[in-house]
């Protein structure tokens, strides 16, 4: 199988759990940080000193501005630089809606349709696509309905050769090729299905899936992307920790295995607290009727549910709105977003560690923040 550590992933949706608990009135204040104290500053700081993470930081913000921003702790464990709010972190699985909204882009453009097949655009795949894939659509892809395998179907992933685009044709032949993991239609979370999808992007545009997301996604935005771990952008970056006995030790970016990065499509993204908010308050500004780089058609695509999932977000109702929410890590860092545009609010934690127990406390912490500001 996978190693773990070689796997961008969302979080269990188990978690979710204890969030819809919240916001439907329950208290949770006695199984989180910051007990008596649920602002943002309180909550990051109690994941620092309480649950012995080494740095945090976090966001709130409306669907125009930010009403607050908060770093706290260092960006490396043992040593003194502290974080700050422009530091960068490894947003993992929240890259999934990113190159959704991306596509979306496309999709408006006309390079592309929700209803594009794999083999339209996928060369040499028309012949040797397995049948079970032959009626998938982008959209499929971008809903985790099109059958592809979750990292823990796969025994193991071939290395590819060539540039990253041509890795990705590579990889998108070698799933596409072999029967479904599950069958079509059903939900199975799949980092292979945005390899495929950003594929198809790359060979409808003649443009690798990076240029893409600058060109019509973070530049229009104003967003600082890196496409890696913070320290490959410079050394005065957070490092990425693992548990450790009581607390988390440091890594470097080389435990992570070259031959995946192709995956990027699905999580691979860096960027600053502020850059987040940059995207949440796109989508928590569109879902309020006031939509800025797509079309609302588009948005609508985006944020319309089968089931709780839509494309790229987590879908869910409560009694306080529609929640928008994501979480990704690479077992090294950890973050999560809420958006509850009902309420004109959004939240996000990103941590410098992995691993459970820095997950489960910072999805309580962002919780907590976010039930403060509704209730």
């Amino acid at each position: 199988m996978l190693d773990r550590k070689a796997i961008i992933r969302s979080a269990s949706y188990s978690i979710l759990l204890s969030l819809l608990l919240a916001l439907s009135g329950c208290d949770s204040s006695s199984t989180g940080p910051g007990k008596g104290d649920v602002s943002l500053s309180a909550q990051l700081q109690n994941l620092v000193v309480s649950y012995k993470i080494p740095g945090a930081v976090g966001i709130v913000v409306n669907d125009s501005s930010v009403v607050d921003i908060q770093a706290f702790g260092v960006r490396r464990s043992g040593a003194d630089e502290k974080v700050t709010q422009e530091d960068l972190f490894h947003l993992g699985s929240i890259g999934k809606s990113m190159t959704a909204t991306m596509i979306a882009k496309l999709v408006d453009d006309g390079v592309l349709s929700w209803e594009s097949k794999p083999a339209d655009f996928i060369p040499d795949l028309a012949d040797s696509i397995d049948p079970g894939y032959n009626d998938i659509t982008l959209v499929d892809l971008l809903r985790h309905r099109a059958g592809t395998p979750a990292d823990d179907d796969l025994p193991y992933v071939p290395t590819f050769t060539g540039t990253l685009r041509q890795q990705r044709v590579q990889g998108a032949r070698w799933v596409l090729t072999k029967p479904p993991a599950v069958s079509p239609g059903t939900f199975h979370y799949s980092n292979a299905g945005y390899v495929i999808a950003a594929a198809m992007a790359e060979a409808a545009t003649g443009q690798d899936w990076r240029e893409l997301m600058d060109l019509l996604l973070f530049d229009p935005l104003g967003i600082d992307a890196f496409y890696g771990w913070p320290t490959e952008h410079g050394p005065d970056q957070p490092s990425g920790h693992e548990p450790a006995g009581y607390g988390y030790q440091p890594v470097e970016p080389s435990i992570e295995p070259q031959n995946i990065r192709f995956i990027e499509p699905a999580g691979f993204i860096s960027m600053s607290i502020s850059d987040l908010a940059e995207f949440m308050e796109l989508h928590v500004d569109a879902s309020r009727g006031n939509p800025r780089l797509l079309t609302q058609a588009a948005f609508d695509v985006l944020h319309t549910p089968v089931g709780d999932y839509g494309c790229g977000l987590a879908i869910v109702n409560t009694s306080d709105g529609t929640l928008y929410w994501h979480d990704g890590s690479n077992d090294y860092f950890f973050a999560v977003m809420y958006m509850l545009p009902d309420r004109n609010v959004g939240v996000a934690i990103a941590v410098n560690a992995g691993g459970e127990k820095a997950e489960r406390q910072t999805q309580v912490a962002a919780t907590a923040v976010l039930k403060s500001l509704i209730d």
